[in-house]
This record gives structure tokens, sequence and C-alpha cells, in this order.
């Protein structure tokens, strides 16, 4: 057996050896590697036929490395695969890199255990939410991380994007797939990126360089990429909608905005998806993988890498709550559907029995009874004498600041500066609780309010803070909005999403009243989460708002559709409806397209249903087709809407 040379030759060179040819012959190649005061030789034999002049040669090179300061080691019996496991193995210090991993999963567990008063007798465990993978018809497995695991072993190249509304667990889903990753010996190695709003610009290019400086000492950018190309890297990139600018919907014949502030991104993806590369990508459910730029750029490279869309549903009461707690809330009223949010649903999950008995007493209240004792307890965590009303208005003022300067994380200093600046009056009450000899002074008392429970460290820069989940990021936003009396705006869409999605398990007047609250804001977001936010605060939607429109990737149940309404035309693309029912005849034209339909009905309607690629669990389609067999569209007005 013998080795070929310039493999060899190539594959030390990325890792930044040279090569010394005239240290070199047919049977053995040498190479140095130069960092710092370490000065390493590698002699490498590529042959299992050397012979004693060969040996000889061997010794006379090992002798002038040492003469020249190099510290020798011979290589042979290793085949290509061996020397490359062993470079890979040593260079990426794989064994300190799982521990890095399993550490930075310890921490984030602990961080979502530690807001509850019985932490010590809790233990995390990830519950797997339903889900559903839009581009293929396959059945998925049980569990999206072993789904996703599954698409990893396999062979060429993949993008994987998982999609979660707010708080629905993407950042969870990316740890768990980082921790199985790391404990397979098996498996690629993850590469782990989390994405923050903060102050700084963002350019992906710079932040994956960053992040490999982070993380390996000795590596250069290049090589991870070549490793991630080779497919002993995963890369595991949380949070891509940090890096969007979405600020309003873009008029008919105008390019998406938040394709424009992704596609650097895109671009770099692109390049690097290639031979074995698996790229992981989560984000909010966002408007731009539906636009039909994004689709360009997927067939632009649709001989290149497979793509493949994940998306989270609400999680399932019966895997959060015993059927005892969750009889108890039906039982008192409580809609258990409003209840799906994990933040919420954890709560339940661990709360002592006499207190959810208590709970239980007040429906109406579990919201605000949650964050009541959260901030009870902090009061008590770190002798903060503020009282939960007072904390509340601080950290209101804080998401105000956020949705004004367009940020989600900054540095603790800048938090501190904040608080003396915009709460100072709350903060000097405050002080005042105190006896005279345990007064805390103003920096003091700042620094207890930065290391408040429902703040959290940037898992990827400990300098910074930011609130611990989006359930009580978005609680904060909605309590901005309400008090702005209809005039609130934020500097950017994306903070819209986790103030609706907080008030959902709230009561429907609550809800009115939050979306009455958004008018002045509402006509600046995309048309189609315009539609699913009114659905989810009203559960209901002013149809003839939607006239002339296309509406893309949203969830309807429990509706009727186009009713009270005089309609001229409107497009829906990878919807889903559920239990609701049709009233075409108030609309002249309509057409869905990769959409489904769940125990669905429809009532009298005229020729004017346009259903492509679309599936349902009853007659419901058929039953329209049948009645619209004359129905004709022109391949352009088809083709407009066909997105995949």
């Amino acid at each position: 057996m013998k080795l070929n040379a310039e493999n060899l030759i190539s594959k030390y060179e990325k890792y930044g050896f040279e090569y010394k040819k005239n240290y070199s012959n047919e049977s053995y190649l040498t190479f140095t590697f130069k960092s710092g005061f370490f000065h390493n030789a590698e002699i490498i034999k590529i042959t299992s036929q050397a012979d004693k002049k060969d040996e000889d040669h061997i010794n006379e090179v090992k002798t002038d490395l040492r003469k020249l300061g190099y510290s020798e080691k011979i290589t042979e019996n290793l085949n290509f695969e061996d020397i490359e496991n062993e470079l890979f193995n040593g260079f990426f210090d794989v064994e300190n890199w799982k521990k890095r991993i399993f550490l930075e999963y310890k921490t984030y567990t602990e961080k979502i255990i530690s807001i509850y008063s019985n932490k010590e007798s809790l233990e995390y465990k990830y519950i797997d939410s339903p889900y559903s993978i839009l581009n293929q018809k396959e059945e998925p497995k049980a569990s999206i991380i072993d789904d996703i695991i599954g698409k990893i072993n396999e062979n060429g190249t993949k993008l994987i994007l998982i999609e979660a509304p707010a708080g629905f667990g993407k950042t969870s889903t990316s740890y768990e797939l980082l921790n199985k990753l790391a404990l397979d010996e098996t498996k690629p190695i993850p590469f782990f990126t989390e994405f923050s709003r903060d102050r700084q610009a963002k350019i992906f290019s710079h932040v994956f360089v960053r992040e490999v400086d982070r993380v390996f000492s000795q590596v250069k950018s290049s090589l991870v990429e070549d490793e991630l190309k080779n497919g002993r890297i995963v890369m595991i990139l949380d949070g891509f909608d940090e890096l969007l600018s979405e600020t309003s919907q873009p008029q008919q014949g105008e390019v998406n905005k938040n394709y424009e502030n992704a596609e650097p991104m895109l671009e770099t993806i692109g390049d690097l998806l290639s031979n074995e590369a698996k790229i992981i990508i989560t984000s909010r459910r966002s408007a731009i993988f539906d636009d039909y730029v994004f689709e360009e750029w997927l067939d632009r490279f649709h001989n290149k890498f497979e793509f493949i869309r994940y998306r989270i549903d609400p999680p399932k009461i019966d895997d959060w709550l015993t059927n005892e707690r969750r009889q108890s809330l039906e039982d008192i009223g409580i809609s258990i559907n409003s209840m799906a949010n994990p933040v919420l649903l954890s709560y339940l999950r661990f709360l002592k029995e006499d207190n959810f008995n208590n709970l239980c007493k007040e429906p109406n209240k579990i919201v605000d009874q949650y964050f009541y004792s959260m901030l009870i307890r902090e009061q008590e965590r770190q002798n903060l004498l503020m009282p939960p009303e007072k904390q509340n208005e601080i950290l209101t003022l804080l998401a105000t600041d956020m949705c004004e300067n367009d940020y989600t994380s900054d540095l603790k200093e800048n938090i501190i500066t904040f608080f003396k600046e915009k709460a100072l009056s709350i903060l000097e009450e405050t002080r005042k609780l105190y006896n005279f000899g345990d007064r805390p002074s103003l920096d003091s008392l700042c620094n207890t309010l930065a290391n408040h429970a429902f703040f959290n460290r940037n898992n990827q820069d400990n300098s910074k803070l930011e609130f611990i989940n989006e359930f009580i990021l978005g609680n904060y936003i909605a309590e901005s909005i309400l008090r702005a009396n209809g005039d609130w705006m934020a500097n950017n869409e994306r903070f819209v999403e986790p103030a609706v999605i907080s008030y959902l398990p709230r009561t429907n007047e609550c809800k009115e009243k939050l979306w009455n609250s958004l008018k002045s804001m509402i006509d600046f977001l995309d048309i189609s989460i315009q539609m699913k936010f009114e659905f989810y605060l009203l559960n209901k939607v002013n149809w003839e708002r939607y006239n002339e429109t296309s509406i893309s990737s949203i969830e309807l149940s429990n509706i009727n559709i186009f009713d009270k309404s005089n309609l001229k035309e409107m497009t829906f693309f990878n919807c889903m409806f559920s239990n609701s029912i049709f009233y075409f005849k108030n609309i002249e034209k309509a057409t869905f397209i990769n959409c489904k339909f769940y125990n669905c009905k429809n009532t009298e309607h005229k020729n004017n249903i346009l259903i492509l690629n679309c599936i349902s669990d009853n007659n419901f389609i058929e039953s329209v087709e049948l009645e619209n067999e004359d129905i004709s569209y022109s391949n352009d007005e088809i083709a407009k809407f066909i997105l995949s």
C-alpha cells in the first residue's frame, strides 16, 4: 500500500504545515509546523516497502530537524483517513471541544430551571413538540431531533431550516441537537453560533470568523469551511432572523427588503454548501422563506444541495402536564389550547401541588400570577425590596428602549447606565425602603437589577445581557404597546411577534385591547403576518382587509373563511386550514397552492376556485374541483404563485 503524496501534501498544507521537499522522497514526506515557541515536524512513511536506505535517510532527516530546533514525530502504518482523523482531532482539540459543548448545554439548561423556587428538585428534560416538514411528503419521525440527525447522517449536501414562532423552542432544539451530536462518536462535531440582536452591525462573514476565533485557537476559518464541506463538522446557526431588519411589507413589484438584508448571509451559506456539508439554521417564521426571490436563490443552487424545511408547531399539552392538572384546568373553564406556550407550560408543570390548586381558584390571572410569583421570588433571592409592580415598570422601560433602538442584547454596563438614566426615581424610592445601615448604593442596586432572573447572559458573549426568553421579552413589549395608547411603533417588525405570542394565554378582552393598541404599527407588517396576528388576538379575520392580496404560511382553525364579505380575489400559499367553513360564494376568485385542509367544508360557490398541489383529509378538495371543471387561469397567473 502506498499513500497518495499529492493528497497528503494538500491536506497538511491546509492545516498550516510546510512541506519540506528537500527532506522527502518517494518513500516518506516531511512537514514542519511552527506555532509560537513550538516547532514541530512530522515524517510520514507513505509506503510499507521502505528499505534500509530509506530508514537511514529518515534518521539523517531527524538529526537535521533536531539541529534546527524541531521536535519530530514519525507516522507510519496509517491510511489516509486515519491521518485525516488525527489531524482533525489534534488541531480542533475535539475532546476539549466536546467538553465545551457539554458545558454550554449544562449552562443553558440550568438557566431554564434556575427561575423556579424549587429548582433543586427539578430536572431539565427536552420535550419534543409536534412538527412538520413543509417541502417533503415522507412521514417524519416521532422526534424532530431524531429526524434531523437522520438527515445529517445521509450522504449529500443539505441546508436544514427550523422555523417556529417566538418562544416555541428553536434555541432549545438547537441545544438538544448540539448535545446529541457531541455525545455520539460517529456523528460530525457541531459548530454552534447563537445570534442576538445587539447594537453592532450584522455581517455574517465577520460573525463566522469571530466565532471560529472564539472556539479554536490554532484553526483558521478556511480550515473550518474545508472540514464542514468534508462532513466532519455540522454548522448550527441559531437565530437567523436576528440578522434581518424587517420594517415594512414590500409594495407591489418591490423586492422584499428582508431578502436584501439576508442575501449576503445566504450567499455565504450557499458558498459553504458543497460535498458533504450540512448547515442548520433556525428562525422565526419569516415571509422571506415564502418570497419568490428566496425561491429563485434556491433554484440557483438546486443541483448543489437539498433544502429541508421543518416547522415546529405548538406543543401538545399532554406532553407537559399530567392528566390531573390538565383536567383541573379544563374544569375551571381554561382553554387548554391557549396555554400552549412552552414557558407557561413549564411553569404549570413545575408548580408545587398546593400552589397549583391555589392558582386554579383565579383562572383569569394565571399569566399575571406567573410573573408575580417570579418577581416575588426575585425579591427573596436577591434581598431586593423593589415591589413587583416597580420591577415590571423598569423591565417595561427597557423593553421599550429595545423596540425603539432595535436591539435585544447589550453590554451589562450599558443596561446599568440605562437604569440610572431612565428609572432614577424608581431606584431612589426603592433605596428608601431599606434600613439606613443596609441601604445599597445606586450602583449596587442597579447591579442587582442587572442580575435579575429575567435576564440572561448572552451565550456567545458573557459581557452582554438579554431577556431570558421570548415569552418574557414579549410580555414587557406588550406592556409597552398598551401604555402607548395606540401610538406604539417599533424600529423593527421582529418585536411584534413576541408581544402577540405572549398574550395568547390571556383573556379575549386583553387580546382585543392589544390588537387595538397595535393599529399604528400593523400596516407596516407583511400582509400575511397581519392576518396571522389578527386571528391570534381576535379569533376571527376581517376578510375585507385582505381583498386582492396573497397570503402565505399561516394556520387558521375553527373559523369561517370569507364570511360576511364581498371579495374580488385572494391567493393562499403554504397555508393550513382546520375545522373551518369556506363561503366561496362571497369571493370572485380564490387560489390555493400547497395548502392543507383538515375537516373543512365549503358552501355554495361559483366556478371561481383553483386548488393546486393541496391535500385534505376528506372530500373537500374533490367537491370544489368537481364544481370548477371549467375554470381557466393563465400560465403566468399560476407561475406567479407556485414557489416550489
